[in-house]
Order: structure tokens, then sequence, then C-alpha cells
């Protein structure tokens, strides 16, 4: 990974001019990760930098630099249910919000590995816990350790977790492809 110098000379170091390419090369994954899981873009930005700040200011905590991303997606998820706990506090009840089609099209035009519409489309059919594993796992790309130490579950578990996920997103894409052809013949 060409990110890994970066992170272990900030972990070393901890500067801020160490952290200002951390924040680099960091920032757009969070930020991609908390819009996928339904914010708007101004609060999946303000949200980012809290926890960027975060990690800055607890980067002494982390034990083991090889789970970076594993704890940074840890803080992003305590980072995220904070928000919401804090939301639900001031107005009784929340919903996750759908995503916009911009934000949506803006975040799928840098895979070009499907279509942008079919990839939330797949991602909505899931329930939130798998969709919340595809989402680290196969866009964010963290091992099946940084997802342990993410969910702090043993490893087994989420490797259990996404094998169930795996299956239901064929099933998922199999659906999709079985109403696609339908729709051509007609």
């Amino acid at each position: 990974m060409e990110d890994r110098p970066v992170i272990e000379h900030f972990l070393e170091t901890k500067s801020e001019e160490a952290f200002s390419e951390l924040f680099r090369v960091v920032c757009l994954r969070v930020y991609r990760y908390l819009v996928l899981r339904g914010l708007d873009g101004a609060t999946a930005e303000e949200l980012a930098q809290n926890v960027l700040f975060k990690v800055y200011r607890q980067s002494g905590e982390l034990r083991n630099t090889e789970y970076f991303y594993g704890w940074l997606f840890a803080i992003t998820r305590n980072e995220m249910a904070s928000y919401w706990r804090s939301r639900k506090a001031r107005i009784e009840t929340v919903g996750i919000e759908s995503l916009s089609k911009h934000y949506l099209e803006s975040l799928a035009a840098q895979s070009d590995r499907m279509s942008p519409n079919r990839l939330v489309e797949w991602l909505e059919l899931l329930e939130e816990p798998d969709r919340e594993l595809v989402l680290l796992r196969f866009v964010e790309g963290l091992s099946y350790e940084e997802l342990a130490v993410a969910f702090e579950a043993p490893i087994g578990t989420i490797k259990w977790r996404i094998f169930n996920a795996r299956k239901k997103m064929a099933r998922i894409m199999n659906g999709f492809s079985l109403c696609s052809d339908a729709n051509s013949v007609n």
C-alpha cells in the first residue's frame, strides 16, 4: 500500500507536517464512508475532520500500526454514532437519510468497476450491519484484522459475517441481472 509509509511516518514523528500528509491520504476515505452511510456532504466533512483530529490526539493509543485503518474506522464509527445520538436527543427520532443521487454519482465515479446506480441499489438492499461490512471490506479495502479492530470482534466472526454478506450480495446481484435481462427482452 502506498499510504503505509505516510501512516508510519506520522505515527513515528507525530509532527504537524506528517499529520498534514496523513490527512491528505485518509480524509477522502473517511468522508466517502460517512457519505455512503447516509450523511450529507457538509456533515460528513465535519465528522471526517473530527475523526482526524481524534487520530492526531490519540495516535499514542494505537498499539499495532498494521491495523491503522481498523482503528481509524472504529473512531469513525464512534464519531458517527455520537453524531446520531446527539441528533436524536435534539429531535427525538432519527432515520438514516437516503443517499442523494448527486453524492452517489460523485462517489461512484471514482470506481470504474460498476455503475453508480447498481452499487447503491445493491447496498441499500443489505441490512445495516452487512452494508457496513461490505463498505469497509470492499470499498475501503480493510483487511480482516483491521475489521476485527474496527468492530471489536474476533477475526473468525468477521470472516463469517463477510462470508454471509457475500452470499447476500450474490443473491442481490443475481436478482438484478435477472431483472435487467427481463427488461431488455420487453
